[in-house]
């Protein structure tokens, strides 16, 4: 299988960071540019969590070396003083396309997005200063410079750059060949848009963009109708979907600022390719699971521990790292399960065959499907293909909501007369968003296995 090129756009929280850790330990892929969204945290405190990351992930080279235990894919492909293959790591969207609300998730994801990880486990944490290099040296003082430069010559796994990352994304596609690079977005649309609106013929060359967001059937986590990602900018989220059309000014609300700029008339434009993307809603993600049960009984032979606990200095740093904001994550859920009266988790047992905490993979499941061979994804996934999936941006209890046609009326072909019911074109095959809507997926045991053995390793091999 030819490697994929991806491109990850992220907001890092708990789930996040679990879909890198999946894509950075796939041996198929490579990351070329890890692009930095707000959204369960703000940009900063995303840069420190994805810093950490690859701190842990150099830390669990050291001592998997050390004790002659096989290294991780990561490790294998990003041997040290080697840059090339170092994905570019750059700062985007701190607040919507419009502006108009901004909403954050540390409710659940903790103040720093990891659960607390930075003060319960400051041996991991990198220091604050490692922000310095994603801003411009211009903006700094002489002293920030110097402390600047220093941290940029410690960095190791990543290449950060003071480039806002919607620009990165364009560079990259300009740079590749045309339907090779595959973008996952797990974090508000904020930046994918951004980027989509400077030049909408450069972001046509991307090959397919996977994402999480938006909830169909479901009721949302955010309203009775919106998904958080979806929520948080529903003016990105329109302007995103509706570069799957042919005419993405059919489907673009008047408050999107896109109608008066980029898309006005982008149908006419040859240069101009409908994007390919994947929709991964609510429906799909909420029934893929992670168990605390299966976490720890997968860490008990590198901890030697059989409960999450923070384990004693000497065993794995990256398992070591994980107990702590994974734990936090369980316990979260297991508040929930409380505040909520329990039915939608009893209802997630009985499907999992296991009792306890869980947290929902939301972001790796996404991430899955965009590492996995073609084959794999036919044989795990099921897809509705062409579905015209639309973003409410104005109603005021449906802010968010993906709206589709349920009236079961077929779609009137090009010399077919108009219906005058039709004012939006949802019956015109010429019109309208062609969004493929993800509705099946290897389920939650298969899929939480695949994903603990890809990130930890086998320790079969051992």
């Amino acid at each position: 299988m030819a490697q994929r090129k991806l491109i990850i756009d992220c907001d890092p929280g708990v789930d996040d960071v679990l879909a890198l850790l999946l894509a950075l330990n796939t041996p198929t892929c490579s990351v070329a540019l890890i692009s930095l969204c707000f959204g369960n945290i703000g940009v900063t405190t995303s840069v420190r969590n994805v810093v950490a990351t690859f701190q842990v992930l150099e830390s669990e080279r050291q001592y998997r070396s050390q004790h002659k235990l096989p290294l991780l894919p990561y490790h294998l492909h990003n041997p040290p003083g080697d840059n090339s293959t170092w994905p570019i790591v750059a700062l985007g969207s701190t607040i919507p396309v419009s502006s108009r609300r901004t909403v954050g998730a540390e409710f659940f994801h903790g103040t720093d997005g990891l659960g607390g990880v930075h003060e319960s486990a400051p041996q991991f944490s990198p220091s604050e200063t490692c922000i310095l290099p994603f801003y411009d040296p211009k903006t700094l003082s002489a002293d920030q410079v110097i402390t600047r430069e220093q941290v940029i010559r410690d960095s190791k796994g990543y290449i950060p750059t003071s480039r806002q990352s919607w620009r990165e994304i364009l560079r990259i596609l300009r740079e590749e060949p045309e339907d090779t690079v595959t973008i996952v977005a797990i974090a508000p649309l904020s930046n994918i848009a951004r980027a989509a609106l400077e030049d909408p013929p450069t972001f046509s060359r991307v090959k397919e963009v996977v994402c999480m967001g938006g909830t169909i059937d479901l009721p949302g986590n955010m309203t009775p109708f919106a998904e958080f990602n979806f929520y948080a900018d529903v003016d990105a989220a329109a302007i995103v979907l509706a570069t799957t059309s042919r005419t993405p000014s059919s489907t673009l609300p008047p408050s999107s600022i896109a109608v008066a700029t980029s898309f006005r008339g982008v149908g006419d434009d040859s240069e101009y390719n409908p994007v390919k993307f994947y929709l991964f809603p609510l429906d799909i993600t909420s029934r893929h699971r992670l168990r605390k049960q299966w976490f720890v009984e997968r860490c008990a032979g590198w901890l030697d521990k059989t409960s999450i606990t923070i384990p004693h200095p000497g065993e794995s740093p990256l398992a070591t790292w994980m107990t702590v904001w994974l734990g936090a994550a369980f316990g979260k859920m297991e508040d929930l399960v409380t505040f909520e009266g329990g039915s939608r988790h009893c209802a997630a047992d009985q499907a999992d065959g296991v009792d306890g905490a869980y947290i929902e993979m939301h972001d790796p499941l996404t991430m899955y499907f965009a590492i996995v061979s073609d084959e794999e994804r036919a044989a795990s996934f099921n897809v509705a293909e062409n579905m015209d999936i639309r973003m409410e941006t104005i109603g005021q209890w449906s802010w968010g909501m993906c709206v589709l046609d349920r009236r079961g009326i077929a779609k009137r072909h090009p010399h077919e007369p108009r219906p005058a019911r039709d004012d939006e074109a949802w019956l015109d095959n010429t019109k309208g968003n062609r969004v493929n809507l993800v509705v099946e997926g290897p389920g939650s045991q298969t899929f939480g296995i695949k994903l603990l053995d890809r990130v930890l390793g086998d320790l079969e091999a051992q």
